[in-house]
Protein backbone atom coordinates (compact mmCIF):
# COMPACT_ATOMS: atom_id res chain seq x y z
CA UNK A 1 0.00 0.00 0.00
CA UNK A 2 1.37 3.19 -1.02
CA UNK A 3 2.25 5.76 1.53
CA UNK A 4 0.60 9.13 1.42
CA UNK A 5 2.71 12.34 1.07
CA UNK A 6 2.80 13.96 4.22
CA UNK A 7 4.32 17.35 2.47
CA UNK A 8 1.64 19.87 1.97
CA UNK A 9 0.62 21.51 -1.28
CA UNK A 10 3.09 24.54 -2.43
CA UNK A 11 0.76 27.64 -2.51
CA UNK A 12 0.18 28.65 -5.56
CA UNK A 13 1.62 31.80 -6.69
CA UNK A 14 0.24 35.33 -6.92
CA UNK A 15 -0.63 36.49 -11.24
CA UNK A 16 -1.17 39.72 -9.89
CA UNK A 17 -3.57 40.36 -12.29
CA UNK A 18 -6.65 40.53 -10.36
CA UNK A 19 -8.79 43.34 -9.83
CA UNK A 20 -7.32 44.96 -7.13
CA UNK A 21 -3.95 44.40 -8.26
CA UNK A 22 -5.07 46.23 -11.50
CA UNK A 23 -6.87 48.99 -9.97
CA UNK A 24 -3.65 49.72 -8.16
CA UNK A 25 -1.39 50.19 -11.09
CA UNK A 26 -3.85 52.25 -13.08
CA UNK A 27 -3.97 54.28 -9.61
CA UNK A 28 -0.12 54.77 -9.63
CA UNK A 29 0.15 54.80 -13.57
CA UNK A 30 -2.31 57.61 -13.67
CA UNK A 31 -0.82 59.52 -10.97
CA UNK A 32 2.49 59.65 -12.25
CA UNK A 33 1.53 61.00 -15.65
CA UNK A 34 -0.35 63.83 -14.06
CA UNK A 35 2.64 64.58 -11.93
CA UNK A 36 5.29 63.72 -14.63
CA UNK A 37 2.95 66.67 -16.32
CA UNK A 38 3.04 68.86 -13.79
CA UNK A 39 7.15 68.24 -13.13
CA UNK A 40 7.99 69.05 -16.68
CA UNK A 41 5.89 72.51 -15.96
CA UNK A 42 8.38 72.55 -13.00
CA UNK A 43 11.76 71.98 -14.84
CA UNK A 44 10.86 74.48 -17.85
CA UNK A 45 9.84 77.44 -14.93
CA UNK A 46 13.13 76.17 -12.89
CA UNK A 47 15.17 76.76 -16.38
CA UNK A 48 13.14 79.93 -17.60
CA UNK A 49 13.59 81.92 -13.66
CA UNK A 50 16.78 81.18 -13.37
CA UNK A 51 18.95 80.81 -16.60
CA UNK A 52 18.09 84.86 -16.89
CA UNK A 53 20.10 86.08 -14.23
CA UNK A 54 22.72 83.27 -14.48
CA UNK A 55 23.33 82.43 -17.85
CA UNK A 56 23.36 86.40 -18.26
CA UNK A 57 25.79 86.78 -15.55
CA UNK A 58 28.29 83.89 -16.97
CA UNK A 59 27.08 85.10 -20.72
CA UNK A 60 26.02 81.73 -21.30
CA UNK A 61 23.04 82.75 -23.34
CA UNK A 62 20.26 80.65 -23.30
CA UNK A 63 21.95 77.26 -23.78
CA UNK A 64 22.14 76.82 -20.50
CA UNK A 65 18.42 77.34 -20.14
CA UNK A 66 17.33 74.60 -22.69
CA UNK A 67 20.35 72.56 -21.02
CA UNK A 68 18.71 72.33 -17.53
CA UNK A 69 15.18 72.21 -19.16
CA UNK A 70 16.14 69.15 -20.98
CA UNK A 71 17.80 67.37 -17.39
CA UNK A 72 14.86 68.14 -15.82
CA UNK A 73 12.58 66.60 -17.93
CA UNK A 74 14.76 63.37 -18.23
CA UNK A 75 15.32 63.54 -14.46
CA UNK A 76 11.30 63.89 -13.71
CA UNK A 77 10.76 61.65 -16.39
CA UNK A 78 13.29 58.16 -15.32
CA UNK A 79 11.91 59.22 -11.30
CA UNK A 80 8.07 58.42 -12.52
CA UNK A 81 8.59 56.35 -14.87
CA UNK A 82 11.08 53.72 -12.57
CA UNK A 83 8.84 54.93 -9.40
CA UNK A 84 5.85 53.13 -11.33
CA UNK A 85 7.91 49.60 -11.71
CA UNK A 86 8.95 50.19 -7.46
CA UNK A 87 5.24 50.72 -6.42
CA UNK A 88 3.78 48.33 -8.85
CA UNK A 89 6.54 45.49 -7.74
CA UNK A 90 6.30 46.72 -3.94
CA UNK A 91 2.81 45.71 -4.13
CA UNK A 92 2.70 42.74 -5.33
CA UNK A 93 5.60 40.87 -3.69
CA UNK A 94 6.61 43.29 -0.95
CA UNK A 95 10.20 43.32 -2.13
CA UNK A 96 12.10 46.68 -4.18
CA UNK A 97 14.47 45.40 -6.61
CA UNK A 98 18.13 46.69 -5.58
CA UNK A 99 19.25 47.55 -9.25
CA UNK A 100 16.06 49.37 -10.04
CA UNK A 101 16.44 51.75 -6.93
CA UNK A 102 19.91 52.34 -7.93
CA UNK A 103 19.35 52.75 -11.54
CA UNK A 104 16.09 55.27 -10.60
CA UNK A 105 18.48 56.92 -7.72
CA UNK A 106 21.38 57.55 -10.15
CA UNK A 107 19.43 58.94 -13.44
CA UNK A 108 17.17 60.73 -11.08
CA UNK A 109 20.03 62.50 -9.03
CA UNK A 110 22.37 62.09 -12.14
CA UNK A 111 19.90 64.01 -14.47
CA UNK A 112 18.47 67.04 -11.53
CA UNK A 113 22.48 66.95 -11.00
CA UNK A 114 23.69 68.12 -14.51
CA UNK A 115 20.17 70.98 -14.71
CA UNK A 116 21.83 72.67 -11.94
CA UNK A 117 25.55 72.42 -12.93
CA UNK A 118 24.19 73.90 -16.18
CA UNK A 119 23.32 76.88 -15.17
CA UNK A 120 25.90 77.42 -11.92
CA UNK A 121 23.25 76.65 -9.44
CA UNK A 122 25.70 75.34 -7.13
CA UNK A 123 23.36 76.01 -4.06
CA UNK A 124 20.49 73.60 -5.71
CA UNK A 125 22.87 70.78 -6.08
CA UNK A 126 24.38 71.28 -2.14
CA UNK A 127 21.31 71.47 -0.50
CA UNK A 128 19.39 68.51 -2.66
CA UNK A 129 22.34 66.50 -2.12
CA UNK A 130 22.21 67.12 1.52
CA UNK A 131 18.85 66.40 1.90
CA UNK A 132 18.91 63.14 0.41
CA UNK A 133 22.34 61.72 2.26
CA UNK A 134 20.50 63.50 5.56
CA UNK A 135 17.38 61.01 4.32
CA UNK A 136 19.70 58.23 3.79
CA UNK A 137 20.69 58.67 7.47
CA UNK A 138 17.51 58.90 9.00
CA UNK A 139 17.02 55.62 6.83
CA UNK A 140 18.81 53.51 8.00
CA UNK A 141 18.18 54.24 11.56
CA UNK A 142 14.19 53.67 11.36
CA UNK A 143 15.57 50.39 9.54
CA UNK A 144 17.50 49.43 12.67
CA UNK A 145 14.73 50.82 15.00
CA UNK A 146 11.86 49.10 12.80
CA UNK A 147 13.16 45.55 13.74
CA UNK A 148 12.69 44.51 9.75
CA UNK A 149 9.51 46.45 9.53
CA UNK A 150 11.17 48.56 7.49
CA UNK A 151 12.74 46.88 4.27
CA UNK A 152 16.00 47.50 3.06
CA UNK A 153 14.59 48.72 -0.41
CA UNK A 154 12.68 51.59 1.28
CA UNK A 155 15.71 53.12 2.44
CA UNK A 156 17.75 53.13 -0.48
CA UNK A 157 14.61 54.40 -2.45
CA UNK A 158 14.07 57.33 0.10
CA UNK A 159 17.47 59.81 -0.27
CA UNK A 160 16.37 59.38 -4.69
CA UNK A 161 12.69 60.32 -3.76
CA UNK A 162 13.64 63.23 -0.89
CA UNK A 163 16.39 64.40 -3.34
CA UNK A 164 13.62 64.62 -6.35
CA UNK A 165 11.35 66.84 -3.75
CA UNK A 166 13.78 68.82 -2.31
CA UNK A 167 15.31 70.24 -6.20
CA UNK A 168 11.58 71.06 -7.43
CA UNK A 169 11.73 73.75 -5.05
CA UNK A 170 12.67 76.88 -5.21
CA UNK A 171 16.18 78.32 -3.44
CA UNK A 172 13.74 79.44 -0.27
CA UNK A 173 11.05 77.07 -0.65
CA UNK A 174 13.37 73.98 0.03
CA UNK A 175 13.06 73.39 3.55
CA UNK A 176 8.76 73.37 3.32
CA UNK A 177 10.12 71.14 0.94
CA UNK A 178 11.38 69.26 2.91
CA UNK A 179 8.41 69.33 5.86
CA UNK A 180 6.23 68.54 3.19
CA UNK A 181 7.43 65.46 2.36
CA UNK A 182 7.76 64.01 5.72
CA UNK A 183 4.19 65.23 6.18
CA UNK A 184 2.71 63.73 3.28
CA UNK A 185 5.14 60.39 4.20
CA UNK A 186 4.00 60.24 7.92
CA UNK A 187 0.37 60.15 5.83
CA UNK A 188 0.58 57.96 3.78
CA UNK A 189 2.80 55.45 5.88
CA UNK A 190 0.17 55.90 9.25
CA UNK A 191 -2.43 54.98 6.48
CA UNK A 192 -0.65 51.80 5.17
CA UNK A 193 -0.12 50.35 9.03
CA UNK A 194 -3.64 50.70 9.45
CA UNK A 195 -4.07 48.80 6.11
CA UNK A 196 -1.65 46.26 6.92
CA UNK A 197 -2.83 45.95 10.74
CA UNK A 198 -6.49 45.09 9.36
CA UNK A 199 -5.18 42.48 7.39
CA UNK A 200 -2.69 41.03 10.29
CA UNK A 201 0.50 41.92 8.69
CA UNK A 202 3.97 43.29 10.17
CA UNK A 203 5.66 44.26 7.12
CA UNK A 204 4.64 47.47 5.79
CA UNK A 205 4.89 47.91 1.80
CA UNK A 206 6.79 51.63 2.38
CA UNK A 207 7.77 52.40 -1.20
CA UNK A 208 4.38 53.63 -2.54
CA UNK A 209 4.39 55.96 0.60
CA UNK A 210 7.98 57.48 -0.22
CA UNK A 211 6.98 57.63 -3.79
CA UNK A 212 3.76 59.28 -3.27
CA UNK A 213 5.36 61.84 -0.67
CA UNK A 214 8.14 62.47 -2.92
CA UNK A 215 5.76 63.15 -6.85
CA UNK A 216 2.86 64.99 -4.21
CA UNK A 217 6.42 67.27 -3.15
CA UNK A 218 7.05 67.90 -6.64
CA UNK A 219 3.92 68.71 -7.80
CA UNK A 220 3.13 70.83 -4.92
CA UNK A 221 6.75 73.10 -5.14
CA UNK A 222 5.14 75.73 -7.18
CA UNK A 223 2.95 76.47 -4.77
CA UNK A 224 5.46 76.37 -2.05
CA UNK A 225 7.05 79.38 -4.26
CA UNK A 226 4.31 81.33 -3.87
Amino acid sequence: MARKSSRANPPTPRSGSGPRDIAAGLAVATAGGVVFAASTGVGLEFAASTDAGLAEAAGAGSRGGAAAWLCALLGYAGFVSGAVALVWTDLRTHTLPNRTVAAVALWTAGALTLASVSLGDWRAVAESWGAAIAAGLVGVLGWRASRGALGGGDVKLLPAAVFAAVWAADTGARALAVALFLLLLATAVGLTGVVARARSRRELPAGPAIVSAALGTVALAPVLAA
